[in-house]
């Protein structure tokens, strides 16, 4: 009888430890490697944004950031493997503009309402070039030409029905006129069209293009935002020059942390505080000015607000734009 009381005492010790142990032993979030999945090929925008996070997240919060590369249907290959993740926070995805944009036109399928909005990470102001030294100094030289030759003046933009093209119509309709639009399958190859002549300019990423401003083969004409852009502060905007971009609503190039739906509170507190502080970084910061990004991390309902008002433009050129 004795061994059998000390047998029960000895049990409910050991269980309530366990039980201790369990409760003491569970891991705050994060506590392995993230996934961040860019639904670009390697060497584009987004995939530099997201391995110049790499080292920031080492540094501060010894976490491993993974990037990893899905290519594919504009971003939705990539996005669509983020959305159908499991929702535990270790799997992110750099969305853009380009996503909103393809939803937008009822080409991917995503509940917006239900995407768990992380963090923004930058917004790129688009620009028109032209090569430097060639028959366009100035934007409004371009746009008079533009006016006097409708549908000739050739303007290269990298894909198609996205934000590069909403802006440069959106343009061609504020000045009267219209722009023969040429897509090529990314910036690098619109860079060289306008090089070899064969374009008259482009619209397109600062980041794609600050290499050969600085080297003087192009030269910046307009910035497409309202805000100007810091890196490159005496070009002038086309809305300073009378120009009104913004008809359709606030357009702009951005990319942000999402995550899939279901993605727990805490972790999500947690993920937005993390990708902010890494934003903030001196380190980042001197990336982003490099590469003519606006880094503005916001977060949580500001976030939604700034997206959502994204979406509302992309969804008025659908209508207005693309769909014609």
């Amino acid at each position: 009888m004795r061994n059998r009381v000390l047998y029960g005492v000895m049990s409910v010790v050991l269980a309530a430890g366990l039980l201790t142990g369990c409760a003491g032993g569970k891991k705050e979030f994060p506590n392995k490697e993230i996934t961040v999945v860019v639904p670009w090929n390697p060497g584009g925008t987004n995939d530099l944004m997201a391995r110049a996070l790499q080292p920031v997240f080492k540094e501060k919060f010894n976490v491993e950031l993974v990037v990893k590369n899905s290519p594919g249907g504009g971003s939705a290959v990539g996005i669509t493997e983020v959305l159908t993740a499991k929702p535990d926070g270790y799997t992110v995805g750099l969305a853009s503009s380009s996503f909103l944009a393809l939803v937008a036109q009822g080409k991917a399928e995503a509940d917006l309402d239900k995407v768990e909005n992380i963090c923004l990470v930058a917004e790129e102001p688009v620009v028109l070039v032209a090569k430097s030294g060639g028959k366009y100094a100035d934007a409004q030289s371009l746009i008079d030409a533009a006016k006097a030759n409708p549908g000739e003046i050739s303007v290269g933009i990298p894909g198609s029905n996205n934000v590069n093209q909403a802006y440069a119509t959106l343009l061609g309709q504020a000045a009267g006129t219209d722009f023969l639009f040429m897509p090529f399958d990314g910036g690098s190859r619109v860079i060289t069209e306008i090089l070899g002549g064969h374009v008259d300019a482009g619209v397109l990423k600062p980041s794609e293009v600050i290499a050969q401003v600085k080297s003087n083969d192009l030269v910046v004409l307009g910035v497409f935002n309202k805000d100007g852009l810091a890196a490159m502060p005496d070009v002038p905007t086309f809305e300073s020059l009378g120009y009104d971009v913004f008809t359709l609503g606030d357009i702009r190039q951005a990319s942000y942390i999402m995550a899939p739906a279901g993605l727990d509170a805490g972790a999500k507190e947690k993920l937005a505080s993390m990708f902010k502080e890494a934003l903030e970084s001196d380190d980042f910061k001197a990336f982003a000015e490099e590469s003519g990004l606006v880094s503005r991390p916001i977060t949580g309902e500001e976030l939604d607000v700034f997206l959502d008002d994204v979406y509302v433009g992309l969804e008025n050129a659908s209508k207005e734009i693309w769909a014609q």
